[in-house]
């Protein structure tokens, strides 16, 4: 009888002690803000490789990674996929707008496809299993596409028409360990900008026939791609830990601010970059809004403000239950 009390004695002790708690966790979001860092939003949870505001501003395109690129209303609201049978991989999609208005988005997965906005009409433009292809580019008509190639030990950066045809080499090479990234042309679409993993590494400018390749700026290259005003006159790029500014003939080159991750605006005043940080082009007025990774400015103003989507981090409560261990 003893024991039985006993053991009872210890289930209820037990039962006491067992409880329910919530404990703090946190965890990867989307949000989006004013340029001036007022009205931040929650959107959405979950850490993408990267997001950005479609060509209207009305919806945001998200990189998802291997889970394929998705899209959402700036509220939050419809967060679907596009596609999500195929990866993007974990840079920007390229979009465009054509001239009947149709927003085209141009995407890596071993090779390159080009979709409309609602993942419709999907095409394979390079259809090559055995080469790795990546960081496709539309030139500023719409009319080209810059992407990379890897096969072997080969690497090349290449253009091809914005159906996939007339397709020809810009540049190559025969190491294994060094390759090129992050392509785009100027706004005359006859000079691409592009960032070497190579010695001597750093930001390259080349013709598109081939020629006068040369360095602008040699050290370490961060991972995005150059930016471009709207206008097309100010590029901005980071390398070393450093944002830098330039003329779109790359002479210029103006060393700005410590960080990564940089936009310039459309109409090239102001520059938002890791942190959240933003700053004014000629890099004075250097504020941090937020801490996050990846913010893009819309493609226009709401009113007086620029909107900024970014990634950072909220927290939440999570259900736990706590109990002593005998």
């Amino acid at each position: 009888m003893k024991n039985i009390l006993l053991i009872i004695s210890l289930l209820f002790i037990l039962f006491c002690c067992t409880r329910t708690s919530y404990e703090p966790e946190w965890v990867d979001a989307i949000f989006i803000m004013d340029e001036d860092g007022n009205n931040v939003t929650h959107l959405a949870d979950g850490s993408p490789g990267s997001v950005q505001f479609a060509p209207d501003d009305l919806k945001l395109i998200i990189n998802r990674g291997p889970d394929g690129i998705w899209s959402m209303n700036t509220d939050g609201s419809e967060y679907k996929a596009i596609i999500d049978t195929i990866s993007g991989g974990s840079s920007l999609p390229s979009i465009y707008v054509d001239s009947l208005g149709h927003t085209l988005i141009a995407f890596a997965s071993g090779d390159i496809y080009i979709m409309n906005m609602d993942g419709t009409n999907l095409q394979n433009l390079t259809n090559t299993p055995d080469v790795q292809e990546g960081y496709p580019n539309f030139s500023f008509d719409g009319s080209q596409i810059v992407y990379t190639t890897r096969q072997d030990s080969i690497n090349s950066i290449c253009i091809m028409d914005a159906n996939g045809a007339n397709k020809s080499e810009v540049i190559s090479n025969s190491t294994k360990y060094y390759f090129y990234s992050y392509p785009i042309f100027n706004p005359s679409g006859d000079t691409i900008f592009y960032k070497y993993i190579g010695l001597p590494r750093g930001l390259y400018s080349i013709n598109v026939d081939g020629t006068n390749n040369t360095i602008l700026y040699e050290g370490w290259g961060g991972f995005s791609f150059p930016s471009v005003s709207a206008d097309g006159t100010k590029i901005v790029f980071y390398a070393d830990i450093y944002i830098f500014i330039m003329n779109e003939d790359g002479t210029d080159i103006t060393k700005l601010a410590e960080g990564g991750e940089p936009m310039i605006s459309s109409n090239g005043e102001k520059i938002v970059f890791g942190g959240v940080k933003i700053m004014n082009s000629d890099g004075s007025g250097l504020t941090k809004l937020e801490y996050g990774w990846n913010p893009r400015f819309s493609n226009s103003k709401y009113k007086d403000n620029y909107k900024i989507v970014y990634t950072g981090e909220r927290k939440i409560n999570k259900k736990t239950n706590n109990r002593i261990v005998f």
